[in-house]
């Protein structure tokens, strides 16, 4: 028998390669899958670390309230406004908001002069916008009439732009404002602002003297908006 040609030997592998590649081309693409993510152990490790108790977190929680109380102390004796206007803005409002009682008793032994005024008006400011109860009462306890006054009026300029209702009610408690004009002003300036919030203020309040003379300023703002914008 002859050997078939190194030409169809050749020509024969080409096929099969080509019906090959052709076969796997026609195939639907594999797409990988990715691996099984690991199941959870079931085992867990407590930790090492042992958990304060609440007497420990009690002493702790002291120690801080008496580290804010000292630098506030500090900065008011310091000649560095920055210093100060740091520990007002930051120490402060945290001691106020933990651990109020520790204020006042910082505001009481503060000898007077200027740094005993800036920190009673900085407590008056912040307090009675955190607890306007509280405020009051810390405000009416001191025995100075110059102090209470000036707390109360720190305090009611502090809400006149957020809450004028509030610092209404401020001002009455301390009999300030109605003798020189400054509450009308303020209910002015509210109706002008809001004009259907100050008459609803208006509308539960009782009747009396105070009432009727706050009810003018805003029938004031009332007439004036109406010969400006007159009814088409």
């Amino acid at each position: 028998m002859r050997p078939a040609p190194v030409t169809s030997i050749v020509a024969a592998a080409l096929l099969a390669l080509g019906g090959a590649w052709w076969l796997h081309a026609r195939e639907p693409p594999r797409h990988p899958w990715p691996a099984a993510t690991p199941r959870p152990s079931p085992i867990y490790t407590s930790s090492t670390a042992r958990a304060p108790t609440a007497r420990e977190i009690e002493r702790d929680a002291r120690e801080h309230y008496a580290l804010l109380t000292r630098e506030i102390e500090r900065a008011l004796v310091a000649r560095d406004p920055q210093q100060r206007e740091t520990a007002f803005a930051f120490l402060l409002p945290e001691l106020l908001q933990q651990d109020a009682p520790r204020v006042v008793e910082l505001v009481a032994r503060q000898e007077p002069g200027e740094a005993r005024d800036a920190l009673r008006t900085e407590v008056a400011r912040q307090w009675i916008a955190l607890d306007r109860d509280a405020a009051v009462e810390w405000m009416q306890s001191f025995e100075s009439p110059g102090e209470r006054q000036a707390s109360a009026s720190q305090a009611v300029q502090s809400l006149a732009a957020v809450a004028p209702d509030q610092a209404i009610y401020v001002a009455d408690q301390f009999g300030i404002g109605r003798n020189d004009g400054s509450l009308e002003y303020l209910v002015q300036i509210w109706a002008e602002d809001d004009l259907d919030a100050a008459t609803r203020w208006l509308e539960a309040q009782p009747d009396g003297p105070g009432t009727e003379q706050l009810r003018a300023r805003i029938e004031q703002v009332r007439a004036a908006r109406g010969r400006r914008d007159p009814p088409r």
